[in-house]
C-alpha cells in the first residue's frame, strides 16, 4: 500500500470514528479524531509531493499546519477553528456545539482537500 493509500484510509477512518463518537455524546474525543483525519489528509495529499511529517514527530504537527495553510490559505479560518475547538474539548469536554463545530470544520476542510485533489477522504 502506498503512502498516499495508507493515510487516506487512516483518514476515512478516524473522519468515521469522529462522526460516530459525536453521535454518542463523547465530545472529548471528537476533537481529537477531527484533528487526526485531517492530518491523515494532509499527510496523503503531501506524500504526493514526496514530503512525509510523521516521520519527524517533533515538528510534525508545525509543519502539517504551515504546509496546508500555504497551498490552501482558503482553509486557514478551518483549521484554526479545529484546533480550537480540539484545545477545548481536550480539557472541558461537555460541549457538543463546540464538538459539533469541530465535526463541521473537519468536514469544510476535506471537502476542500477532496475536491481540489480528486482524493477521496470519506
Amino acid at each position: 500500500m502506498s503512502d498516499l493509500e495508507r493515510h487516506r484510509e487512516l483518514a476515512k477512518e478516524k473522519r468515521a470514528a469522529a462522526i460516530d463518537e459525536y453521535g454518542k455524546g463523547r465530545y472529548t474525543v471528537v476533537g481529537d479524531l477531527a484533528i487526526k483525519a485531517v492530518e491523515q489528509a494532509i499527510e496523503a495529499l503531501a506524500s504526493l509531493e514526496n514530503l512525509h511529517f510523521h516521520i519527524r514527530p517533533r515538528s510534525a504537527h508545525a509543519n502539517r499546519i504551515k504546509w496546508i495553510k500555504k497551498k490552501f490559505p482558503n482553509l486557514s479560518k478551518y483549521v484554526d477553528m479545529l484546533w480550537g475547538a480540539y484545545g477545548v474539548l481536550g480539557y472541558e469536554g461537555t460541549n457538543g456545539e463546540r464538538a459539533k463545530k469541530a465535526l463541521e470544520a473537519m468536514e469544510v476542510i476535506l471537502n476542500e482537500l477532496e475536491r481540489e485533489s480528486g482524493i477521496r477522504f470519506k
